[in-house]
């Protein structure tokens, strides 16, 4: 992209800029104009900027016009595939058409996202691959035709073919067996020809996932994917510290060992009959003995953290089974596709798998957190996961020589950006604004607490909390997304209401995510029951939703290990970890939540948080503090009658 001079805020945003005059009715705000301006000196500084943009700021054309032009290459990493596709969608062809300048756009996902053709080929002529699936000779028949005429192979094409399909899983290009470049298909791999896009273009749109897996791999053989002096604006960026401790740690799973048995196994043809044999057992044995490893670890499902000093006896003996298998595919692996002249990651996915079972069960290592993750009798994983990614942050992403913008509708705690900034090892020159909704919350909307409801976890609660889900339902009419801070109270509601309540009732589980929000945008008077995945991300705007039920306030278990360990980390310090990490956590989640009510200035709705501690205790002003400015209501015969004025009939 040619470099261009930075273009005046009032010469886009203003009242006769250049988006009013390819928009009619366009609203001049100026927080958007603030924004932009912001971002554009970052840019031009080659600096570090934070920008929170409240509900209806129009943050992403405001980070994406002074991005264009100034002529830099950009990257933009969201949160979410579904924010990724609206960006590609909606926003940039309107800057394309608005700002008068050429750019070329590309967008990046996961491997997993696109077909591989070798995978495609190599399950249509073994048929024994189908699994007994009577359905899946005719998905795959189709999925062959689809690859004639598909451009990108993205999976997200398909939209009647559930992305967790087993096919979808398997025939994706995953890195596990990929040859690279030595695969017959490497000249038109969708994978590779998106990667080999999104160098050369303009401005590449990917999520934050693949931004770290560019950080970790880019010095590796593989090459980094991503322009590596492009601007980087990381949307949603309250979530960066959760996808870096993924990526900065290291994790094996059974999924990944099933993997590299098939991909072992499927080496012994043609290979030295003894050689192949013993390849073949090995390999068979691996799923198993990491099933051994997690139940020794761990006695029922659930989550748990692993002391290296002091690993069970039988945990130690099924690891060195499973370590002696490992390293017999390793060596055989090795031995045979030397034998037969041929390339595979075999030995290397074998050698890998080994040092993460020894990191975990042996390593010394105090930096880091060891966690075992069980699901049913063998499925589940182990990982190595660092405390702290400050630093690595701080190096890797924001002392690099190049422009950084972060940005999400949730970066402060009661009004501070300090708790984020500690957490990702942001620079302290580092500029931000801090931009409020332009919405009139005091108008729009109502947050209602209740005064006398019990406790969560006292015994009275389950009932209290249901008979005032039913009163809000009512009021409302439906109309309801009902969030959940566990699977366990989600499933306990939904059960004891469905029959109570006259409207639809949707469950998370019963569908997939995405069936079920649109389900919800086109069933009158839905109500939605869901957990931690439709807390953030989800955007029903109308009146399809006039009400946001939260069970109680969303503090992470104090038990889980990696809050554990980051805990004792702070007090081993002299802070207090409740204070200074469990609490901001909390209230940015709580933001988020009520953050699916308002999504555009018609919009009219209750938040109800169900949490009596939002008043009782000292920390319930930080809360309601960091909250938008939505009156405060404690007793429901008020919410009633605010509903009744307030919310509009919907047929």
């Amino acid at each position: 992209m040619p470099a261009r001079p930075v273009v005046p805020v009032s010469d886009v945003f203003g009242p006769a800029g250049l988006i009013s005059r390819h928009l009619p009715g366009w609203e001049h705000r100026p927080e958007q104009q603030t924004m932009c301006d912001a971002v554009a000196r970052a840019i031009a500084q080659v600096d570090v900027c934070l920008v929170e943009a409240g509900t209806g700021v129009g943050k992403t054309l405001a980070y994406l016009a002074p991005a264009i032009f100034s002529g830099r290459k950009v990257v933009v990493a969201t949160g979410t595939k579904a924010l990724m596709e609206q960006v590609r969608g909606k926003e940039v062809p309107f800057l394309a058409e608005s700002l008068g300048v050429s750019f070329s756009t590309a967008v990046l996902k996961g491997r997993s996202n696109y077909l591989c053709r070798a995978r495609l080929e190599e399950i249509w002529m073994s048929p024994g691959l189908f699994d007994g699936a009577a359905d899946n000779h005719r998905i795959v028949a189709r999925l062959r035709k689809w690859a004639t005429t598909t451009v990108e192979g993205d999976f997200a094409e398909l939209s009647d073919l559930a992305e967790n399909h087993p096919l979808v899983r398997r025939l994706g290009c995953h890195a596990d067996g990929c040859p690279g470049r030595e695969c017959a298909h490497y000249s038109t791999c969708f994978l590779f020809m998106a990667r080999a896009k999104a160098m050369q273009a303009d401005v590449v749109l990917t999520n934050h996932h693949l931004f770290f897996a560019d950080l970790v791999l880019g010095n590796a053989e593989s090459g980094a994917f991503l322009p590596p002096d492009a601007t980087v604006i990381l949307d949603e960026a309250h979530s960066l510290e959760d996808v870096a401790t993924e990526y900065f740690g290291m994790s094996l799973a059974n999924g990944e060992l099933a993997e590299l048995t098939r991909d072992a196994q499927a080496l012994v043809g043609g290979a030295d009959p003894v050689v192949g044999r013993m390849l073949h057992a090995s390999a068979g044995r691996l799923s198993d003995g990491f099933g051994a490893v997690l139940r020794a670890l761990l006695a029922r499902e659930g989550r748990g953290r692993v002391d290296s000093a002091a690993v069970p006896p039988e945990a130690l003996r099924a690891w060195h089974l499973l370590d002696i298998d490992l390293e017999g595919v390793a060596n055989h692996a090795h031995e045979v596709v030397s034998g037969l002249d041929r390339e595979s990651d075999v030995p290397a996915r074998a050698i890998e798998a080994r040092a993460v079972l020894t990191e975990v069960l042996a390593g010394a290592d105090t930096t880091v957190v060891r966690l075992v993750e069980r699901r049913g009798a063998s499925a589940g994983s182990l990982s190595v996961l660092p405390i702290d990614v400050s630093a690595a942050l701080r190096q890797r992403v924001f002392l690099t020589g190049r422009p950084i913008v972060l940005t999400s509708a949730t970066l402060t705690v009661d009004g501070s950006t300090a708790f984020l900034r500690k957490r990702l090892g942001i620079p302290d020159g580092a500029v931000e604004q801090v931009l409020a909704s332009p919405f009139d919350f005091a108008r729009q909307a109502i947050l209602y607490v209740p005064k006398d409801l019990p406790d969560p976890g006292s015994p009275e609660h389950p009932e209290a909390f249901d008979n005032e889900v039913e009163r809000l339902l009512n009021a409302t009419k439906g109309r309801a997304f009902v969030l959940f801070t566990s699977h366990a109270a989600l499933q306990r509601s939904a059960e004891a209401l469905r029959s109570r309540l006259a409207w639809p009732v949707l469950v998370q589980g019963d569908a997939p995510r995405d069936t079920l929000v649109r389900s919800f945008r086109t069933t009158s008077h839905a109500c939605l029951f869901g957990t931690s995945t439709f807390w953030e991300g989800v955007d029903v705007p109308g009146d399809a939703l006039s009400c946001v039920i939260i069970d109680r306030l969303p503090f992470d278990p104090p038990d889980d290990p990696l809050i554990a360990a980051r805990a004792a980390v702070i007090a081993a310090m002299g802070g207090n970890a409740f204070r200074e990490y469990q609490i901001p956590l909390a209230v940015i989640r709580l933001r988020q939540g009520f953050g699916r009510l308002v999504r555009r200035r018609t919009d009219r709705g209750v938040v109800a948080v169900l949490d009596g501690r939002l008043r009782k205790r000292p920390y319930g002003k930080v809360f309601l503090r960091s909250l938008p400015p939505a009156p405060l209501l404690d007793d429901m015969a008020a919410v009633e009658a605010w509903c009744k004025s307030n919310l509009r009939k919907r047929s």
